[in-house]
């Protein structure tokens, strides 16, 4: 029983749930910095619609992936947990955790909006995010399989995770936020082609149709260092313009050097090699991390102090 107890949990995969933290931490930070007001009780609030959705996230995909599981190997990254190919009978159980966590996520949003008097749209955003991250891998419309996992995932990180934290905090989805998270859409293409990378071989086997499929390491690796360097640019350009005084985007253009100059590090120990994947892909999650925390550190600094 206890063993069993313990595979459920880790069918959630606990620890992707830190990035997803991270990234409405910083949704948050950005609507205090944009003039809301903190409210701790909004912030738990927003924190309990997001986990089940996140959570459901994990547990739909290894529903709906055991195939794929079948032909995978699994690292640190990536590659599912197995837990289902070795444990077919969790398999009812683990569907259904999937929607009563999504059912969770969703009454908690209608909760909220009842509470609070938060317009109708944040129960709809919340909804949206809901049904995208179940058919990133169930069907019909099976995202991840038809060529469109890449645009779903960097809608749900670019977008969908900052934004929880942002509207509860602030009310509403402003200009202020839409102009900074723009460049986190593609460092959500960066987060998925990097996962992507250990798993690519397993991932055609099953029909999984992933850039890296359809492309290749080599070619996707490019891709995934184009996207940092028009999201370096593009913060660079609005510091150029001077049209937002709450940030200072000077500062934030050097943060996001970081990812950048560690992906193109990698360049040259060749991650389009299947033999260092891996590695190169776990070095690459970290400096996104790594990237997150400084930028939700400079957030709280210019909060509590430059403002």
């Amino acid at each position: 029983m206890n063993n069993k107890i313990k595979l459920i949990i880790e069918l959630g995969r606990l620890r992707f749930l830190a990035a997803g933290f991270l990234l409405y931490i910083l949704g948050v930070l950005l609507a205090i910095n944009s003039d809301a007001e903190f409210s701790i009780t909004y912030f738990i609030f927003g924190y309990a619609i997001m986990l089940p959705a996140h959570l459901s996230l994990s547990y739909s995909n290894n529903y709906f992936d055991i195939e794929a599981d079948k032909k995978s190997k699994s690292v640190s990254i990536s590659g599912g947990t197995k837990i289902l190919v070795k444990n077919p009978d969790l398999i009812p159980l683990c569907r259904n955790i999937a929607l009563g966590l999504t059912i969770i996520s969703i009454l908690f949003a209608l909760t909220f909006i009842i509470l609070f008097s938060y317009p109708l749209t944040f129960l709809l955003f919340i909804i949206f995010g809901n049904l995208l991250g179940w058919f990133y891998t169930a069907p019909p419309f099976r995202l991840a399989y038809k060529g469109l996992g890449e645009i779903a995932n960097m809608i749900n990180m670019g977008f969908l995770m900052p934004g929880i934290g942002y509207w509860t905090m602030n009310g509403n989805l402003d200009l202020f936020f839409i102009i900074f998270a723009f460049a986190f859409l593609l460092y959500g293409l960066f987060f998925i082609i990097t996962v992507e990378t250990p798993d690519m071989e397993s991932d055609k086997k099953a029909k999984k149709m992933t850039l890296l499929v359809k492309i290749g390491r080599k070619k996707s690796y490019k891709i995934l260092i184009l996207s940092l360097v028009i999201a370096s640019l593009y913060y660079l350009i609005i510091a150029f313009l001077d049209i937002i005084s709450k940030i200072n985007y000077s500062i934030i253009y050097c943060i996001s050097l970081i990812p950048l100059v560690i992906a193109v590090y990698q360049w040259f120990k060749k991650p389009y090699l299947k033999k260092n994947a891996t590695k190169i892909a776990e070095n690459n999650l970290n400096a996104l991390i790594l990237f997150v925390i400084i930028m939700n550190t400079y957030l709280v600094i210019n909060y509590t102090f430059l403002k």
